[in-house]
């Protein structure tokens, strides 16, 4: 539940930046919370829906919120079909198999054996220590088979055997002992060891040697595939993921043409401590009004990608854009809707979702 003085500090926020007045922010969040898509009075202010010159009184009734983006996608994903996304080990040799770019993969540590491809294949805590101390290239992306929100997540940089110390991408340690530890945890069933992959030239220079993947939000109508929203999350120099949270990582959110590949916007988080800017903290370069490398290939991609997951009729794809063109980096369900609607100050519910649902 938002708490009342919140919900008072935004109403006045809103009256003096708009000059809405006071009933008729009450009137419009009474509306919202009773119609289809439930949009809860915090969602109303967080989301930017109380703006009247981003959204018309009919595209209000389109906006989502948490409520509405757990319902679209248990009404639109099958549950059946959601380990080929949730798990990643799973994805990935589906994605190997039909043919598409995906990381590459060092090893796969799984109790059970399982595995992607022809990486290797430690299984025990013994057979992983010798891995990690004798075969693991660097740099190296560690990550959960089983996980979320960028969270257990290495990027390794080096090994120096006499400390038995790892050095992460930020010079800090990381002891062999707690690496393992990590590893171990059940809940992950396993982790992946992945090359670390090189940004485009124009990528890098606009956001510095951070993985950024593009968001594409794929619909998956009877028709065919298509491209629904696409934004780009950019990672900060301080953050070895590109993971968003509300803006409490610090990463940034940009809103990207999904035709054309340019970004129109660009956020730091939410109304109303989010800022839109132009540049990035890091690099000072411009990143609104710049078009990725490689836009038509990547979009293509996914919506080849798209077909082979039927049972998942709204896909998010989190696509790298890398020196040797566009690689998947993976696919998503259960995703927030209504933080790419904040970005692109755009409903949700377009007539191909309504005809969807």
């Amino acid at each position: 539940m938002p708490r009342i003085g919140d919900l008072i500090r935004h109403a006045t926020a809103v009256k003096r930046q708009t000059k809405k007045p006071y009933w008729r922010q009450l009137v419009e969040i009474a509306r919202l919370a009773s119609g289809t898509q439930r949009l809860s009075p915090s969602e109303y202010y967080e989301l930017g829906v109380f703006d009247d010159a981003a959204y018309t009184a009919s595209q209000k009734l389109d906006c989502v919120g948490w409520r509405a983006s757990a319902e679209i996608d248990r009404r639109l994903n099958h549950r059946y079909w959601r380990a080929t996304a949730n798990d990643k080990l799973l994805n990935y040799a589906l994605l190997q198999h039909f043919g598409f770019p995906t990381p590459r993969t060092q090893a796969c540590y799984s109790p059970l054996g399982r595995h992607i491809g022809a990486e290797q294949r430690p299984r025990t805590r013994e057979d992983l220590e010798e891995f990690l101390r004798h075969r693991l290239t660097f740099p190296a992306f560690i990550k959960p088979i089983h996980g979320s929100y960028g969270r257990d997540t290495y990027l390794l940089q080096s090994f120096d055997s006499a400390r038995e110390q790892f050095v992460d991408a930020h010079g800090h340690d990381v002891p062999l002992r707690d690496l393992l530890d990590i590893c171990m945890n059940s809940q992950f069933t396993g982790m992946l060891f992945q090359d670390c992959l090189r940004a485009h030239p124009q990528v890098r220079a606009l956001v510095g040697n951070t993985t950024s993947c593009v968001r594409a939000i794929v619909a998956v109508p009877p028709t065919g595939p298509k491209v629904h929203m696409a934004f780009w999350k950019i990672a900060r120099a301080h953050n070895i993921t590109d993971n968003f949270c509300m803006g409490e990582t610090g990463n940034l959110l940009a809103w990207v043409n999904k035709e054309s590949g340019t970004v129109e916007r660009v956020v730091t988080g939410l109304w109303p401590d989010g800022q839109a800017v132009t540049q990035h903290p890091d690099t000072g370069q411009t990143i609104q009004g710049a078009t990725l490398p490689d836009w038509q290939a990547a979009m293509t991609m996914c919506l080849a990608a798209a077909v082979h997951f039927p049972g998942l009729k709204l896909q998010h794809w989190d696509v790298a854009f890398c020196e040797d063109g566009p690689v998947l980096m993976e696919l998503n369900t259960e995703a927030d809707l209504g933080v790419p609607q904040y970005l692109g100050q755009t409903p949700f519910i377009d007539p191909t979702i309504r005809e969807m649902l």
